[in-house]
């Protein structure tokens, strides 16, 4: 499997992040690098996420990773774009997550 684009939207700490890792075709290795504190983790749980609607590691639960950043009405998602063996996918997952709507609370549903 090949990382092609990975865009978090409300996940963990990224109120909206895009990774672009096609701009890493020339680089044979690449290091994903930062502070304690950063989000690396954050992003192989996204990753994860999208693959397994789960997180990378067991004591982090899906819902919980809805970002602090996050407003009320709008939706916490993954979204990755890969290859395999010459073909490209694209998913798109969203947490089991509440958010708030005009009157109630709107329950997304959880792909």
């Amino acid at each position: 499997m090949k990382p092609l684009k990975l865009t978090m939207n409300y996940f963990g700490p990224y109120e909206h992040q895009t990774i672009d890792f096609t701009r890493l075709d020339e680089a044979p290795l690449f290091l994903i690098a930062g502070p304690t504190g950063s989000g690396k983790t954050t992003l192989f749980d996204a990753m994860t996420f999208a693959l397994y609607g789960e997180s990378a590691s067991d004591d982090r639960d899906p819902a919980a990773l809805r970002s602090d950043f996050a407003v009320p009405d709008e939706p916490t998602s993954v979204d990755l774009v890969f290859e395999h063996q010459g073909l490209r996918y694209d998913i798109n997952r969203l947490p089991k997550q509440v958010l708030a709507k005009k009157t109630g609370y709107w329950y997304p549903p959880v792909s």
